[in-house]
């Protein structure tokens, strides 16, 4: 008995010296230059190029750097919205005093690429309601006055190269001869558009005329009626421009599950999609 005790106690006493070595790992870690240099990519993105960032990882490993020298790392930037960038960088420690008792390093590293709106993730909406909420813009009477005021503001035959429609607010880039403008249109007819922002090649999109409001009161009635799911949970409608055959139409997805809906711009050929297959709503 008295071994096994023995054995017991001396299994704690190597599982906390391993756990206090892992400790002090972290804490070396913590004070390295690399992590410093992570640190200074991770706040510039945030406060200079109002990028979201979901981790930056450099290498190789650098604890220190010599006085008057210059190390060479290599960093990966990944975004909250999963895109990124790998970036060369640099740590310099500039003193050449041998009395220098702590280190002072400058960094360096590439600036992110721009942000081609036309193509990079639509942001969340700012402002959520329900899809039963009489102020919806899955009802027609909501989302015609947004509507309008795009139209206005742009012409018919702008195209809408993005666009996610939530019962709260519409998301959406509107682009015409190299140009795009980020939108947000809110109940009440509420529209704010963004900064232009150029753009080079052909987008594909559907003109102001092929965002019909009836339509997506249409849609939103047939999936509750023939696919059985309540108001409540209808999410969003997304456009995409890849359906089937080329043609432009909307992704159609509920706040929880994996089934989602499709339909044509115009709100034919219905269907719904799960994982184990496809079939059209009558």
């Amino acid at each position: 008995m008295r071994a096994c005790a023995l054995g017991l106690v001396l299994a704690v006493l190597l599982a906390g010296c391993g756990g206090l070595r892992k400790s002090i790992d972290r804490i070396n870690r913590a004070g390295a230059a690399s992590t410093s240099l992570q640190n200074f990519i991770q706040d510039q993105l945030t406060t200079k190029f109002h990028r979201s960032v979901r981790s930056v990882s450099c290498t190789p490993y650098t604890d220190q750097v010599p006085q008057d020298s210059t190390a060479h790392l290599q960093c990966v930037v990944r975004f909250t919205n999963g895109t990124g960038y790998t970036t060369p960088a640099t740590i310099n420690d500039p003193s050449n005093d041998t009395g220098y008792s702590y280190a002072y390093y400058t960094y360096s590293f590439t600036d992110p690429p721009g942000i081609d709106i036309t193509t990079a993730p639509l942001p969340a909406p700012t402002a959520t309601l329900a899809a039963t909420s009489p102020a919806s813009l899955f009802d027609a009477r909501n989302l015609e006055p947004v509507l309008r005021r795009l139209t206005a503001r742009f012409g018919r035959h702008d195209l809408i190269v993005q666009l996610a429609l939530y019962p709260g607010e519409l998301e959406a880039v509107v682009a015409a001869n190299g140009t795009a403008w980020a939108v947000t249109g809110a109940p009440a007819g509420v529209l704010n558009v963004g900064k232009p922002d150029s753009f080079t090649g052909a987008r594909s999109g559907i003109e102001f005329a092929q965002l019909v409001p009836s339509v997506i009161q249409r849609l939103t009635r047939r999936i509750t009626v023939s696919g059985r799911v309540p108001l409540a949970s209808i999410g969003r409608f997304v456009l995409t421009n890849s359906l089937p055959g080329g043609d432009s139409g909307w992704n159609i997805y509920l706040t929880s599950g994996t089934p989602r809906f499709q339909a044509r711009v115009l709100g034919d050929h219905l269907e719904i999609i799960t994982p184990g297959g496809t079939r059209a709503l009558r």
